[in-house]
């Protein structure tokens, strides 16, 4: 199996490219997902994040409050270190197991859908690693404009990830986003032929 890591930056539009893999058949496994079940429906996970980071951090129902979360963290970088060292263990688990039922399944190319890819070492089990990119000023303007951020709150979110910049140095591929979206498919055709030719799919 060719196991690629895809990352980005928060706007850089990952999301976008892991969607248009998936739509041509290939098998993506999405770390914010996974994180987004393991908060909402795995006590053990549920109850580390509330024993690290307070019980107001749960809603009435016993569940986390992602949003009463995430404004914890993003604005203390020790206690965003604290969530993550609970998480990417897990993550990373997680979606090694759902790759080797993959694998087992005959699926001869997979796709790990990770923003913290670097961040969290996930890119030393990769055979490469892509990286969506787009300018900084492109980055920002697009997290202000979807999340209805201030400039400010934006800059945030994204100064708690590595510089794309920094993120590009260790690609393997790059894929321009800051230009059409027809542009950025005519980048991912190219690179799912070479992909098809190396594992005969």
């Amino acid at each position: 199996m060719r196991v690629i890591g895809l990352t980005g930056g928060i706007g850089s539009g990952k999301s976008s490219v892991a969607s248009w893999l998936k739509e041509h058949n290939i098998s993506v496994l999405d770390a914010d997902q996974t994180v987004h079940q393991l908060l909402a429906e795995d006590q053990t996970t549920i109850s580390r994040v509330a024993q690290t980071f307070g019980d107001d951090i749960l809603d009435s129902q016993g569940k986390i409050d992602r949003k009463g979360l995430g404004a914890k963290i993003f604005r203390n970088d020790e206690a965003r270190k604290r969530l993550e060292g609970i998480l990417h263990p897990l993550v990373r688990g997680k979606l090694f197991s759902d790759q080797m039922a993959l694998a087992a399944a005959g699926v001869k190319v997979c796709v790990w859908d990770v923003p913290l890819l670097f961040e969290a070492g996930f890119n030393t089990a990769m055979d490469e690693v892509w990286v969506v990119w787009v300018s900084p000023q492109v980055q920002l303007e697009r997290v202000m404009k979807r999340d209805s951020f201030t400039r400010a709150e934006a800059e945030l979110r994204i100064s708690a990830q590595w510089s794309l910049e920094d993120k590009t140095k260790l690609a393997d591929v790059l894929i321009d986003n800051s230009g059409t979206w027809e542009n950025t498919v005519d980048q991912l055709e190219e690179l799912l032929v070479r992909i098809k030719d190396r594992v005969s799919l």
